[in-house]
């Protein structure tokens, strides 16, 4: 298992912080697809 951050405890995480994560998470997540996606089809098409 990696050991990125050893003194971050993801149980000690409180739910503030949890729901910013997983929003963070989330929005670089989908930023990161619809790129490739249009990534994908620029270099099909030209």
């Amino acid at each position: 298992k990696l050991k990125v951050a050893p003194s971050i405890q993801p149980r000690a995480l409180s739910i503030t912080q949890g729901r910013a994560v997983g929003v963070a998470h989330y929005l670089l997540g989908g930023i990161a697809t619809t790129w490739a996606f249009f990534l994908a089809r620029i270099i099909s098409v030209g």
